[in-house]
């Protein structure tokens, strides 16, 4: 008798346990829980960043030795002038 209440009682937990809404009635920080996925996500970057290899052997490209060519500064100064012409102009009318 006594495996039998036994064995009643567990189907009657299951059942309980089957009926119940999951979700409903109990109540979770959304913010905890968006705190908790980010700071899993970045436990598992930090995990897949110390696993890469292959980068002792990655050759880099060589800088260039000529040197680039430099433009003139007298036209930037020419066009500066012409544009204080241009507002002085502007302004008299």
């Amino acid at each position: 008798m006594a495996d039998i209440t036994e064995q009643q009682e567990l189907a009657q937990e299951i059942s309980d346990v089957i009926s119940r809404p999951v979700g409903f009635g109990e109540d979770y920080d959304e913010d905890e829980l968006m705190a908790e996925l980010e700071e899993l996500e970045q436990e598992e970057l930090d995990q897949n960043l110390l696993e890469i290899e292959g980068t002792e052997d990655v050759s880099l490209p060589s800088v260039p030795s000529t040197s680039l060519p430099s433009q003139p500064a007298k036209k930037k100064v020419e066009e500066d002038e012409d544009d204080m012409a241009d507002l002085e102009a502007w302004a008299a009318n």
